[in-house]
């Protein structure tokens, strides 16, 4: 029998083991059983004492010895039983003077618990929970969803063609909202207006520029534009169409208007690049490579510009000591290859700074993005690339945004916006025509604008109540000799600059531009469809003639008066978006019947329009009809006599008004003055 004392201490003192303790540490000697203060440590009564076990051990070998043994044996046996028994009631004695020791320390343990108990300070009373009160009512029931919204008011009536309408700035500009807002626009005109270029006695520098396809864009560039001008014409503009909702119907820039404005080329590959910028590391490469800017000074751009971009200033003093780098191993005849690395990086450095500040303008109009100089690192392919139909993407990627309520800022190439509604809208926009201006130049470069106001109100006013009159649908008839009309202008799709701006030029739904009757175009899935990534986009544009294409069957005839449209295209436009942005003065708005009137302008002629038609009834009732021929006689006087129909509408309604005898009293009143003076 082990005689360890392990156990508790008593005051720095141990005490003699008991019966917890030993079973403890029969199981491990190491381990001191740990007893918290102030509680009593609980035993387990199922579990064997060491002692029982080691004397039923001991009790069965006796047990076999004494049948494996002879009765020889049996007396040694007893002998050797009878001592075991005096052992045992040795044992018996001391564990009686134990169990008398635990019972004295478990009831000195148990003073000392309650004198400890005693010291201890009272706990704190428990703060009272605070009551629930509940309201003996039923439960509330399920909130019901607000039923989806199909109509608007002021329009669209049907969301087939403008599902996202409800996200449209037009909506709060309806309800009297949001009346003081303006985009700032975004323009570096001032910059490449402003930019020191080379001589042009340096031919090598001249001819690689020129042969890009890029020069143009040097000279399409305006030092002001007008804030409230762009608001008011973005702020129609739909992402579902990628067009532009008047009340005279959809107008858009299309390809050929980059084309006209720009001179920059519209055909070959779409930029292609994965995402909108490279990694820094891809960046520092390409500037060393290219460049030929230091990899310290480099990263340190990337760092202030927070990415693999490079401001206007640094890439402008890096263009100007690759020029002057250029010049002096010129001058000292150093290696051709040497030379000819130079200048092509100086070459490359302007590329990108005129591609940068122009079609590819960004919000912050503080740097370029270096993801543009993949495209220019072999310069004799810079003018294979689509650079127009990519700037194209690039600003219709930013009248997206510009025409949700949320949008502050504008970029793009705003010049180009400018210039678009300056050659078709002639009422609208401050400007003067350059006298030295010729068809040799780009397009935009017939304008210099004025600075206008910020706030769009007025051109808000101004657009809602527009004529057809003030819009020229085909500006460029005088310009075709130098820029002519290109096949691909007629591409129907995508169109993108890289994989993230991806938008769809539909030029379907503006054949008023193209100089065709304007019909109610498909839906924009057709021509657009969807799950079309970068290579596939680059592959239906390459074979556009195959599937994206607008057929001569889809243009229909050509216009006799530029706004011409089929019947009822008008009152679909009403019923499918949204054309005016802000609600009429009177009571009423227009009802579709009195729209039709927006289709016809100016003056109509109603007697040749009527002979017409009568000599046709004439013809057709001298031959033998049957009730098809009939019917189709029929329908054709119906549509013939219909802008008769809302010009008299139309000339009633001012009548009534009030205003055709103002004028016809004004008149009358010049004639008696011109009258009296005549008789003096």
């Amino acid at each position: 029998m082990t005689d360890d004392k392990v156990g508790r201490t008593r005051r720095g003192g141990a005490s003699k083991a008991h019966s917890s303790a030993r079973r403890q540490a029969a199981v491990n000697v190491d381990k001191i059983p740990s007893r918290a203060k102030g509680k009593a440590v609980s035993t387990t009564m199922d579990e064997p004492r060491p002692e029982d076990a080691e004397s039923q051990d001991e009790n069965e070998d006796v047990e076999e010895n004494i049948s494996e043994e002879g009765e020889e044996e049996g007396e040694e046996g007893e002998e050797g039983v009878d001592d075991e028994a005096e052992e045992a009631d040795e044992e018996a004695d001391e564990e009686g003077d134990d169990d008398g020791e635990e019972e004295v320390d478990e009831e000195a343990e148990e003073e000392m618990e309650e004198e400890e108990e005693a010291e201890q300070p009272p706990p704190e009373p428990k703060k009272p929970r605070k009551k629930v009160t509940r309201v003996t009512q039923g439960r509330n029931p399920p909130r019901v969803k607000p039923p989806p919204v199909t109509c608007y008011d002021g329009g669209p009536s049907d969301l087939s063609l403008l599902p996202g309408f409800g996200k449209h700035v037009a909506v709060p500009l309806w309800k009297g909202e949001l009346q003081s807002r303006y985009l700032r626009v975004m323009n570096n005109g001032k910059k490449i207006n402003n930019f020191k270029i080379c001589p042009k006695e340096y031919s090598w520098f001249w001819n690689v520029v020129n042969a890009s396809g890029l020069e143009t864009l040097r000279r399409t560039n305006y030092n002001h534009t007008d804030w409230g001008l762009l608001t008011a014409f973005a702020e129609r503009w739909h992402p579902e169409t990628g067009t532009f909702h008047l009340p005279i119907g959809e107008m858009t820039i299309t390809l050929d208007d980059v084309s006209s404005l720009l001179h920059i080329p519209i055909t070959g590959k779409m930029l292609d690049h994965n995402g909108t910028s490279c990694t820094k590391e891809d960046g520092e490469e390409m500037c060393v490579e290219y460049l030929n800017f230091p990899i310290s000074k480099c990263k340190k751009e990337f760092q202030k510009m927070k990415g693999a971009h490079i401001g206007f200033k640094a890439l402008k003093d890096l263009y100007l000591d690759n020029l002057k780098d250029a010049l002096k191993a010129e001058r000292l005849k150093k290696p051709a290859e040497d030379v000819e690395f130079l200048r092509e990086c100086t070459i490359r450095c302007y590329l990108l700074y005129l591609i940068g500040a122009t079609i590819f303008t960004n919000k912050s109009m503080q740097y370029v993005d270096v993801i543009f100089l993949t495209y220019l690192r072999d310069l004799s392919l810079v003018n294979t690339w689509n650079w127009g139909a990519s700037g194209l993407a690039y600003l219709y990627n930013y009248l997206d945004a510009a025409s949700r309520p949320r949008c502050g800022n504008h970029g793009g190439y705003n010049c180009l916006f400018q210039a678009w509604i300056m050659a078709h809208f002639k009422t609208f926009g401050g400007r003067f025509v350059d006298e030295r201006y010729t068809h040799d130049n780009p397009y935009a470069a017939r304008f210099l604008p004025l600075k206008g106001p910020k706030f769009p109100g007025q051109h808000r006013s101004a657009l809602d109540t527009m004529r057809m009159d003030e819009v020229v649908f085909c500006p460029y008839e005088e310009h075709r000799q130098t820029r002519p009309f290109q096949d691909i202008s007629w591409y129907t799709g995508w169109i993108m600059c890289g994989s993230a701006i991806i938008n769809p030029h539909l030029p379907e739904r503006v054949l008023r531009q193209f100089g065709h009757v304007q019909s109610i175009p498909r839906h924009p899935d057709v021509s657009a469809k969807a799950g079309m990534n970068r290579f596939t986009i680059a592959d239906a544009f390459a074979s556009y003639l195959t599937a994206n294409y607008v057929t001569e069957e889809m243009r229909g005839p050509k216009v006799v008066r530029a706004f011409d449209t089929v019947p009822g295209y008008i009152p679909w436009l009403y019923r499918v978006s949204h054309p005016k942005i802000l609600p009429p003065v009177e009571a009423d708005p227009p009802t579709h019947a009195s729209l039709e009137e927006d289709n016809v302008s100016g003056e109509c002629d109603v007697s040749e329009v009527t002979k017409k038609v009568r000599a046709d009834l004439r013809k057709a009732l001298d031959g033998q009809l049957n009730l098809a021929d009939a019917l189709v006689v029929i329908e054709k006087a119906y549509t013939d006599l219909e802008p008769v129909d809302a010009y008299l509408v139309r000339r009633k309604r001012k009548r009534d008004s009030g205003e055709g005898t103002k004028k016809r009293k004004k008149k009358k009143k010049t004639t008696t003055e011109d009258a009296g003076t005549s008789s003096l």
